[in-house]
């Protein structure tokens, strides 16, 4: 078997489902690593925060069902699956992350050690 048991992925609780409202997205950071998490009709999605083009959070962006658009230059991704959707630049997707509901918690699934022993921090704030 390759690699390190600890190098395993793991989901981890990063927050509670009444957190984020249906059609709203927060920043949660971990280890100041910030993830966009998004509440599309009740199923739960992750991605990077920070959108490629200027690094604006993408959780603070103007989200229409399962697409964010950027609030600085309206780029739009999906937050299903990261994918920047104004034009076919694959360079320019984010990363999608794996996000599971156990109880009243959503978790998200991370593979590097150094973000596994984290207190989670949360953006509250309406978008």
């Amino acid at each position: 078997m390759n690699g390190d048991a600890e190098d395993m992925p793991e989901f981890i609780d990063i927050c509670k489902v009444s957190d984020i409202p249906v059609g709203e997205a927060r920043m949660i950071l971990v280890n100041e690593v910030a993830f966009g998490v998004f509440n599309v009709s009740g199923v739960f999605y992750a991605i990077d925060d920070a959108c490629p083009h200027a690094g604006a959070s993408l959780s603070h962006g103007i989200v229409e069902g399962d697409v964010v658009r950027c609030r600085i230059h309206h780029w739009r991704f999906c937050v299903r699956s990261g994918t920047y959707l104004d034009e076919r630049k694959p360079s320019c997707n984010v990363r999608s992350y794996p996000i599971r509901v156990v109880g009243e918690q959503v978790q998200i699934e991370l593979d590097n050690k150094s973000l596994l022993n984290f207190h989670p921090k949360q953006d509250l704030k309406p978008t």
